[in-house]
């Protein structure tokens, strides 16, 4: 049983048609890996998994490491120019975003029913996450900092729902022909697709906040690679108490 209704791919056909088919998918593959046994999905970590496969995206199309294979510790901040343009074009406002990560996301947000004023300013995104850094919450491993209400945190850290997701979103990707340079394309359009079916399910300037957060959180956090589960799991037993 869903607790939203979905939309058909063609009901926003400004996205080429591989990449709007992937993000139907997607968002399907979302919904599943956060359902409950009551068939219940709660909103937080619905828009937090989708955003967190999202940030991994951008790092995968900026090309500068591959988030399957690094050297980086998972969870350590990794911060990139490069990722800055997938994110938002290098912007300082949200007239001037385009067709990047966060352009698709506002303009998809706004075409179905989200005012102007659910967005926070979009300096405000990277200011939360720089003076997020270091501070409260640090020992929270795998988790992005998020200025929204703690009852509105994600239960699972979305480095996790990143890792774990992987292998199924490169499956759909593939599957769809969409080629990495547009993975974060199809990722935002998943999220734009779920910020419009939750709408009314939660405070939308909270919904917001949380998809544009996170992404841009994860965008710029080391993912969590094979290799590193297997050496944590071989070392603490759950790769959550490895820091």
């Amino acid at each position: 049983m869903r607790l939203f209704g979905r939309k058909t791919p063609d009901q926003r056909d400004a996205a080429p048609s591989g990449v709007q088919a992937a993000a139907q998918a997607l968002g399907a593959l979302f919904e599943t890996r956060v359902i409950d046994t009551d068939a219940r999905i709660r909103v937080e970590d619905l828009l937090t998994a989708g955003a967190a496969v999202c940030g991994e995206s951008c790092i995968a199309a900026a090309g500068e490491f591959d988030p399957e294979s690094h050297q980086f510790v998972p969870g350590s901040a990794v911060l990139s120019d490069r990722v800055n343009e997938v994110l938002c074009a290098n912007a300082g406002e949200w007239s001037k975003v385009g067709e990047s990560v966060f352009g698709v996301i506002h303009a998809g947000a706004l075409a179905e029913g989200y005012a102007p004023a659910d967005f926070p300013e979009l300096a405000d995104v990277f200011r939360v996450y720089v003076s997020l850094l270091g501070g409260a919450g640090t020992d929270r491993w795998g988790f992005v900092g998020l200025s929204v209400p703690q009852d509105n945190w994600p239960l699972a850290p979305p480095l996790r729902y990143a890792y774990d997701l992987r292998a199924p979103v490169r499956e759909i990707l593939a599957r769809y022909g969409v080629p990495r340079s547009a993975w974060p394309a199809a990722c935002a359009h998943a999220l734009a697709n779920e910020l419009a079916r939750v709408r009314t399910a939660i405070e939308p300037g909270i919904a917001i906040r949380i998809v544009l957060e996170t992404t841009n959180g994860m965008a710029k956090m080391a993912p969590m690679t094979e290799r590193h589960f297997r050496e944590a799991t071989e070392t603490t037993g759950t790769p959550e108490t490895r820091r």
